[in-house]
């Protein structure tokens, strides 16, 4: 999961629904896939899409181990997506957390005031982070208070947020890797990669 979140297809540099969601289906239906290591890179990004691929995580993990992977960053859309795996990796420099929603508010001036369009957005935003929170905190078995205490925006290192308890180890790939394996129970693995993008060289 590389780049910023977005809706559609998505490629190599940009986390789109419809490779993310497919390739965890995918994995979660094949048996000769006993966990998933999900490797994030991301500034964030769409919340609907964070919120459709986190998800398909939750329905993922009901059958198989998913253990995050986060590379230099993982914060906002890129921790939505994060929080509910069984395990959460982290280098000592990642720049994780960022648990904030931020809206633009159009200024319509005297047609917002008269039809509330800006109570209305700011309502919206408002849910989006509340429900942002209440995955955080039931995927990282903490209270909505602890995960509003450190959230607001704020963004931690991978250092910090072991602390904080937004991820549980520092290591990177490898470790992430062999947890999954230990979470599965398999000593003998190989790995494959998902998704499959196809190369297109006349671009």
């Amino acid at each position: 999961a590389q780049g910023e979140i977005g809706s559609g297809e998505g490629d190599v540099n940009e986390i789109g629904e419809g490779s993310m969601r497919r390739s965890l289906q995918e994995a979660r239906k094949d048996d000769d896939i006993k966990a998933i290591v999900l490797r994030i890179n991301s500034p964030g990004g769409s919340a609907l899409t964070s919120d459709l691929i986190w998800r398909e995580i939750e329905l993922t993990k009901r059958v198989k181990p998913v253990v995050v992977s986060m590379g230099n960053y993982a914060a906002s859309g890129g921790y939505y997506i994060a929080c509910n795996a069984n395990t959460i990796f982290a280098e000592k420099n990642t720049i994780t957390g960022s648990i904030g929603v931020f809206g633009t508010l159009p200024n319509f001036s005297v047609a917002a005031n008269r039809y509330g369009i800006k109570a209305i957005t700011l309502e919206g935003v408002e849910n989006i982070y509340a429900t942002f929170i209440g995955h955080i905190a039931e995927g990282r078995k903490m209270t909505t208070a602890q995960v509003d205490a450190i959230g607001q925006g704020r963004v931690w290192t991978g250092s910090e947020a072991v602390k904080i308890g937004l991820v549980d180890k520092i290591g990177g790939l490898r470790e992430a890797i062999a947890e999954a394996a230990k979470l599965a129970k398999i000593k003998s693995y190989s790995t494959v990669n998902y998704p499959e993008y196809e190369k297109n060289f006349e671009d």
